[in-house]
C-alpha cells in the first residue's frame, strides 16, 4: 500500500512545487512591470527619447520574459485573454493600413508612434498574463498604493518649495506648467486620479482595518489634495467622477458600515480639494469660454472632413495642423486637447470605433467582475483600477493625457487589470485539486 501510495505523492510534491515556481515567477514579472511604470513616471512622464526608450525596450523585454516563463511551464500553449484584445488588435490593423498602403500623411512619425502603442500593447499582454492570483493583487494594489501616496507628497513638498526646478534640480529650458515629476501639470493630475482610487478602495474594502485603513484614508485624501493643488480643471472635474462611480460602486452592496466609511472618505476628500482648491483655479473653471479650444475645435472639423474614414495618420496631429490653424501663434500646438477627437482626426471613423468599441467592452467586462470586491484582493484591484481608467478617460475629454507616453502605459496597464480573466486561484488552492 505505501508503494502504490509514493508514486501519487511525489508527483503532487512535484506538480505542487512546480506551480509554486510559476506563481512566484508571474509575481516577479507583475512586479516588474510595475516598476517599470513607475520609472516612465518619475522619468518626466517618459517624454524624453531616453525615458521613452526604456519603456519601450523595458516593455519588450518583459514580453521575452513572460514568453519564456511560459515555455518552461506546464500552461505553455495556454495564453490567457481579454476582451479588449479584439478592437486593441482592429486598432493597430488600422495603423498598419495607414503604414503599409500609405495612407498616413507622415509615416516616420506614424511608425514611431506605433511603435509607442506596441509596447502599451506589451505591458497590458504581460499584465493580463501575470494578473489574476489573490497574493498578487494584494501585492500590486500595495505598491501601487505606497507610490501614489509619496508621489503625492513629493508633489505637494515641491510645490510648497519651489524653486524653478523639478526634482530642485532639473532646469526648466521651454517653460511649461510643471507639478511633480511633469513638465505639465494636468499630466501630473491625470496620473494621479488613476493612482487615487487604490488608496480609496483600500480605505473602504474589507482588506484593511483600524490604523491601516485610516493611514490609506489619509493617502486618498493627500493625493486629491495634490490633484486640486496641481491647479488642473480636468483633474479636477475627473476626480469629481472617480468619487460619483466609487459611491455608485459602494452603493450595490448591502453592508451599511462600508457604505457609512466611503461616505465620510468621499466628503473628507471633498472638504480638502475645496479647502486646498487656489483662487486661479476656481477662477480658471469660471472660464468656460476657452477661444484656443474652441478654435480647435473649428479648425479639427474641417480636418476631418478631408479625410474621414482613415485620418490623417497616427501621431501626426501636430504636423497636419498648422495647415489648418485659424488663428495666429507662435507656439506649437503639439495635441487638440481631446485624446478622444486626437484619435479621430489620426485614425478617422475606422481608428475611433476600435477605440468606443474598446471603452464599451472595458465597462460591461469590469462591472461584473467586482461584485466581491470589498472582500477579496482581486476584485478590490479591478475596482481601483476601473474607477483609476473612469478619471483618465473624463479627464480625456479637456487634455491629451493619453499622449503621455507614462499615463498612457499605466492606462492600458490599468485597462488589463480590470479586464484579467478571474480564472487564477492561488497556488495553495490549486495544489489542493492535484490529489489523485
Amino acid at each position: 500500500m505505501s508503494v502504490l501510495l509514493a508514486e501519487p505523492i511525489v508527483q503532487l510534491k512535484a506538480t505542487t512545487s512546480a506551480v509554486g515556481r510559476a506563481s512566484k515567477l508571474d509575481l516577479f514579472l507583475l512586479i516588474g512591470t510595475s516598476l517599470l511604470l513607475m520609472f516612465a513616471v518619475l522619468a518626466f512622464g517618459a517624454v524624453e527619447i531616453w525615458a521613452e526608450t526604456a519603456l519601450e525596450l523595458g516593455a519588450a523585454a518583459l514580453l521575452i520574459c513572460a514568453v519564456l516563463a511560459r515555455l518552461f511551464s506546464k500552461d505553455a500553449l495556454r495564453i490567457r485573454t481579454s476582451p479588449l484584445f479584439i478592437p486593441a488588435l482592429l486598432f493597430a490593423a488600422v495603423m498598419l493600413a495607414q503604414l503599409v498602403f500609405h495612407l498616413t500623411s507622415y509615416g516616420y512619425v506614424t511608425l514611431i508612434t506605433a511603435l509607442q502603442y506596441a509596447a502599451y500593447g506589451m505591458v497590458a499582454f504581460v499584465a493580463v498574463q501575470m494578473s489574476g492570483e489573490e497574493k498578487s493583487s494584494r501585492v500590486v494594489m500595495l505598491m501601487w498604493s505606497g507610490f501614489g501616496a509619496a508621489l503625492a507628497l513629493f508633489a505637494v513638498c515641491q510645490h510648497l518649495t519651489w524653486n524653478g526646478k523639478i526634482y530642485w534640480v532639473r532646469m526648466l529650458h521651454m517653460g511649461g506648467s510643471p507639478f511633480g515629476p511633469y513638465v505639465n501639470h494636468n499630466h501630473y493630475a491625470g496620473v494621479a486620479e488613476m493612482l487615487t482610487p487604490f488608496l480609496a478602495v483600500l480605505a473602504v474594502s474589507g482588506q484593511v482595518r483600524g490604523g491601516q485603513r485610516v493611514l490609506a484614508g489619509f493617502g486618498a485624501v493627500l493625493m486629491a489634495g495634490s490633484i486640486v493643488l496641481s491647479g488642473s480643471r480636468g483633474g479636477a472635474v475627473a476626480l469629481l467622477a472617480e468619487i460619483a462611480v466609487l459611491i455608485y460602486i459602494v452603493a450595490r452592496i448591502r453592508q451599511s458600515n462600508l457604505k457609512i466609511v466611503v461616505a465620510v472618505l468621499g466628503l473628507l476628500m471633498l472638504v480638502f480639494v475645496i479647502w486646498l482648491g487656489t483662487p486661479a483655479l476656481w477662477r480658471h473653471f469660471g472660464d468656460l469660454q476657452d477661444s484656443t479650444r474652441v478654435a480647435i475645435l473649428g479648425d479639427s472639423w474641417k480636418m476631418f472632413r478631408q479625410r474621414p474614414l482613415w485620418g490623417w495618420g497616427l501621431g501626426t496631429f501636430p504636423t497636419v495642423y498648422p495647415g489648418f490653424r485659424s488663428f495666429y501663434t507662435n507656439l506649437l500646438v503639439n495635441a487638440a486637447h481631446n485624446d478622444y477627437l486626437q484619435a479621430l482626426l489620426e485614425t478617422g471613423v475606422a481608428g475611433f470605433a476600435c477605440v468606443v468599441w474598446f471603452v464599451a467592452l472595458l465597462y460591461r467586462d469590469g462591472l461584473t467582475k467586482i461584485h466581491l470586491w470589498h472582500r477579496t484582493w482581486g476584485h478590490s484591484l479591478r475596482v481601483a483600477a476601473l474607477v483609476g481608467c473612469t478619471g483618465i478617460l473624463v479627464h480625456s475629454f479637456f487634455d491629451f493625457n493619453l499622449q503621455i507616453p507614462a499615463n498612457a502605459a499605466i492606462f492600458y496597464f490599468l485597462c488589463a487589470l480590470v479586464t484579467s480573466p478571474n480564472d487564477r486561484p492561488d497556488a495553495a488552492d490549486r495544489s489542493l485539486h492535484l490529489v489523485p
